[in-house]
């Protein structure tokens, strides 16, 4: 007979062992919870990936589509013929207007009358005018009076039907490099500066030109248009480094500048527009002065880490009726 001690000991023993985890159970557990764990993972890799992509594509989006609105905002905005392209397609040029109206050739009896006699109210085209003229209403962007051309940054012009041909360009007529043409499209700072205020009537702006100074300008618009021209505007992609480039505020010149390290692009501002690019394509038909022309915008922005790329194609109408 077994003393008790020895029976209790055989019990706890045995506890022991009924209460432990094997080696193999263990793997099992390891095993079993490592195909789940692959099961749940593959159902949340997937849309986090997905959102991932979802996200970088949108900001390659967001850099194409930024650069191109505020390129077809210029472009709007462009002085008539005065968008050009240069052979490359990479550098696209424009003559940026502050505002436009129509100019009076023929006296007006509303509110305020301007009697023929009153040369004053009247634009001489062509020839010679010292005292300037009246537009059929007012300016929509000129607020502040009297709006002096010399005093703006940079200096504002005026621009009458503009070509974009030999016989009237306004970047050779406005190009202060060369020697004056006796009459002109375009207005140069350092010849024609002129002011900006209410008729005596109050009714219409008059424009006229500094003392001592005239307007002379070559052709009559078909369409009596006048243009207050700001600045050129030149875009530069370089798919080298990436990047398009806004430059501005720099002299107008006879031929497109297409070099940002020289003159006359250096001389203004310029500001990065959007990054990083892969290629991209400017084209430009001139259209006629009764259908408008058109520019297309062709762009590619890609991802470097994942090399995935975006192409956008936007096209911008360009009103050509000087």
């Amino acid at each position: 007979m077994r003393p008790p001690f020895a029976i209790t000991r055989m019990k706890y023993q045995s506890a022991r062992r009924n209460a432990g985890v094997t080696l193999i159970e263990l793997i099992v557990v390891i095993t079993i919870t490592g195909i789940i764990a692959v099961v749940l993972g593959s159902f949340i890799v997937q849309p986090i990936l997905g959102f991932q992509a979802t996200a970088r594509r949108a900001e390659l989006v967001d850099a194409a589509e930024m650069a191109m609105r505020q390129t077809a905002r210029d472009i709007r905005r462009a002085l008539p013929n005065s968008v050009r392209v240069d052979p490359s397609g990479r550098v696209i040029e424009l003559l940026s207007t502050l505002d436009g109206a129509r100019y009076r050739v023929s006296p007006g009896t509303v509110v305020h009358p301007h009697p023929p006699s009153s040369k004053e109210y009247l634009l001489q085209i062509p020839g010679t005018d010292n005292d300037g003229f009246n537009i059929v209403g007012f300016f929509q962007n000129i607020t502040t009076f009297p709006f002096v051309s010399a005093s703006q940054t940079p200096p504002a012009r005026l621009a009458i039907y503009n070509q974009g041909n030999v016989a009237a360009d306004a970047y050779a007529d406005g190009d202060e490099s060369t020697a004056a043409p006796s009459s002109y499209v375009i207005t140069r700072n350092t010849v024609t500066r002129f002011t900006i205020n209410n008729d005596a009537g109050g009714d219409e702006h008059h424009v006229t030109p500094d003392p001592g100074q005239s307007f002379k300008f070559r052709r009559d618009s078909p369409y009596r248009r006048v243009f207050i021209v700001s600045t050129p505007i030149t875009y530069i992609c370089d798919p080298a480094a990436g990047t398009i480039t806004r430059y501005w505020n720099y002299p107008i010149r006879t031929t497109q500048p297409t070099n940002p390290a020289a003159a006359p692009l250096n001389g203004g501002q310029n500001a990065l527009l959007t990054r990083p690019v892969a290629a991209c394509v400017f084209k430009y038909t001139a259209g006629t002065n009764t259908r408008a022309g058109i520019v297309t915008l062709d762009i590619t922005v890609r991802d470097n880490a994942s090399g995935e790329q975006v192409r956008l194609l936007h096209q911008v109408h360009v009103d050509n009726s000087p």
